[in-house]
């Protein structure tokens, strides 16, 4: 059998390992199951909401109004009602009893913490305000054009960077997030494969028949097929999340308006190299690990966080020379380049040549991968120390 078929078959029988068809269709159904809990849930708690019964004395002093979708109920009260009223809100016939002092003071007495306070807050403090205005004879016309702030229209010169779409930062963003998802699952499903075998001898008898470069590269593939099959069922039930909450009218929106579908593009590509990057070196990783649970080399599951901290700081500068840089070294462009996309103009050869050592780097690190995990997985014992594995790959 050639080559390239041993690996399609191993990635193949990897990939159906860990993939269940009857497994990521319960796992969307188990989602849209609690969508329609969570939400529904939700509306029916608001349509069974109760008044709030709020007495009022002392309203002459400062006259509001609450806003008429609220769920308080005001009702004026006289003075020598008050020890009446504190009788009502102690028996909790009442919810709250509000006594305006003075334009500066005012007392609410609940029997219970009172949840719906910052609303009434800011209705008394806006009627305080408006009496304020009144009080130093300014008209409110005259004041809100003093406090109305200068309109700083921000024009691009039609030869310029035209600005990006939510739509299209928002897939940045969201590129990032299921590169690194991936990259976990992706990482979690190599170190229980690879260690189990290795600890059950197994791979010694499989690397008999192919080659060690041809189990490796079906592992990638496979066990990379599978997380990003992974990554899409649980995409697929956030979008039904958020489906669902806009049926119950919860205002949430999926913008979609693309305006430059090379950016997108450019995007969809370096999440999956970044993706296959960290996959490969993962799965080098694994075979020279004895036990998952206690080798230290677990803490290399957040290298991959590296970047993103990086691709954070383009909000302040994404036109310095350090993000330049970055944008183009193989382990941080996947999120550097990125956020750099959405933010600023970046020349087609910077995506290009960032994309090429991507590519280059990836490729070397399969190559490495094969005698470093033909070394790992037939050492026992003491693992190998982070400067052997460099020295294996670099004899690769």
């Amino acid at each position: 059998m050639k080559s390239h078929s041993l690996v399609f078959e191993i990635a193949k029988w990897e990939f159906h390992r860990w993939f269940k068809w009857k497994d990521q269709i319960i796992t969307v159904a188990i989602s849209l199951a609690l969508s329609l809990a969570i939400w529904g849930g939700i509306a029916l708690l608001k349509s069974g909401d109760a008044p709030i019964k709020l007495s009022v004395i002392g309203r002459d002093i400062l006259p509001f109004e609450i806003p008429a979708n609220s769920r308080i109920e005001l009702q004026t009260a006289e003075l020598k009602d008050e020890e009446r009223l504190r009788e009502l809100v102690g028996r909790s016939e009442i919810d709250g009893l509000l006594i305006i002092k003075s334009l500066d003071a005012a007392e609410l007495l609940v029997y219970k913490e009172p949840f719906w306070k910052s609303e009434i807050e800011q209705c008394l403090t806006e009627a305080r305000t408006q009496l304020k205005i009144q009080e130093f004879q300014l008209p409110p016309a005259q004041l809100a054009d003093a406090l109305r702030p200068i309109t700083l229209a921000v024009a691009i010169h039609e030869g310029g960077h035209k600005p990006t779409s939510v739509a299209e930062k928002i897939t940045a963003g969201l590129i990032i997030c299921v590169m690194l998802f991936g990259i976990f699952i992706g990482a979690a499903y190599q170190f229980v494969a690879i260690t189990g075998e290795k600890q059950f001898r197994v791979t010694e008898m499989v690397i008999s028949a192919v080659t060690p470069q041809q189990w490796i590269d079906g592992k990638i593939l496979g066990v990379s097929a599978y997380a990003l099959a992974f990554v899409f069922t649980s995409t697929t039930s956030i979008l039904l999340f958020v489906l669902v909450s806009q049926a119950f009218g919860s205002g949430w929106t999926i913008p979609v308006e693309v305006t430059n579908p090379p950016i997108i593009l450019s995007l969809i590509l370096l999440g999956l190299g970044g993706f296959l990057l960290w996959n490969t070196i993962f799965t080098a990783v694994s075979a020279t690990v004895n036990d998952p649970n206690t080798s230290a080399k677990g803490s290399l599951l957040l290298a991959p966080f590296v970047p993103v901290i990086f691709a954070v700081f383009t909000f302040k500068n994404p036109d310095s020379i350090g993000m330049q840089i970055l944008s183009l070294i193989p382990f941080t462009s996947p999120a550097v380049l990125p956020a750099r996309l959405v933010l600023t103009e970046v020349a087609w050869w910077e995506v290009a040549v960032a994309l090429l050592l991507l590519g280059l780097t990836t490729w070397f690190f399969r190559s490495a991968s094969g005698k470093i995990f033909r070394l790992g997985m037939l050492m026992h014992g003491k693992e190998p120390a982070f400067k052997e594995i460099i020295r294996w790959a670099r004899e690769a």
